[in-house]
């Protein structure tokens, strides 16, 4: 998200910037914008964790919530009518994409031989940013994305040819499971996405746990999204899990870790 803000002249700054995301890029979004004195709104959707929220919020950031269908038009249609300020793309927005580009540039340079990454996709900004290095650099390696059961959208757009829309059912997992892949993202997640895993959210659930337990991580559902398709899927060779966020609300944490359902 920074990087997109600091490629814009200041003047198209003047009314503030916003973003419609779903807490991640809605923080980063925040972090910047008090950084450089600018006003930030974020719209986020109800089905949302409360934790996200409260971060944004506490960074200096107006956060308005939306209904999940309004949410997702304010992001395919990169604006939101009402708001006069300067709309920061987290997804298509070459300068986000380059941004998280450089996850892949780190991953290439501390393990050179890796085999496969897996990601998770929201609107697939992180996916195909990482995926790009990938391809630039190594491309005989493999760009996995994880999804799970309660949406899969990039599952059906590869199986169709095309971005399909998916029934999306609720559940902890934010930050993944769009309905449907963004028109724009798919010709890049077409050329650059190797194949898909997807898993049960119970799976995800007890990704969250071993995360904890074993190696004192906190993931929220999407983070922990990729090493739940790794511990599901029949990989060989040195893999990437790429852990894209610990955003969980403490409440969802408590049940997982009790091992009650969520």
């Amino acid at each position: 998200m920074g990087n997109v803000i600091l490629k814009e002249d200041r003047s198209k700054l003047a009314n503030g910037v916003y973003t419609a995301s779903s807490g991640n890029a809605g923080i980063g979004l925040a972090w910047m914008a008090k950084k450089l004195g600018l006003v930030a709104r974020v719209y986020t959707p109800e089905s949302g964790p409360q934790g996200k929220l409260d971060t944004m919020s506490s960074l200096g950031a107006s956060v308005e919530v939306l209904s999940d269908n309004d949410w997702w038009q304010v992001i395919v249609n990169s604006s939101q009518p009402s708001d006069k300020g300067f709309y920061v793309d987290a997804v298509r927005s070459p300068a986000a994409l380059a941004g998280n580009a450089t996850m892949g540039l780190e991953i290439l340079e501390q393990l050179p031989d890796v085999n496969t990454i897996i990601v998770p996709f929201g609107g697939g900004g992180v996916a195909c940013g990482i995926a790009s290095a990938l391809q630039a650099l190594k491309p005989e390696s493999k760009m996995v994305v994880a999804e799970s059961d309660t949406a899969a959208p990039v599952t059906a757009a590869l199986a169709a040819g095309q971005p399909t829309r998916v029934e999306t059912k609720p559940s902890f997992i934010s930050g993944a499971g769009a309905p449907v892949v963004l028109e724009e993202m798919w010709p890049l997640v077409n050329e650059l996405v190797d194949d898909t895993i997807v898993v049960p959210a119970a799976e995800v659930a007890g990704a969250i746990g071993l995360l904890f337990d074993k190696n004192h991580v906190v993931a929220e559902g999407a983070g922990a999204l990729p090493l739940a398709a790794a511990l599901a899927g029949n990989l060989k060779g040195k893999i990437v899990c790429v852990v894209t966020g610990g955003n969980i609300d403490r409440a969802v944490l408590s049940k997982i870790l009790a091992g009650e359902p969520v």
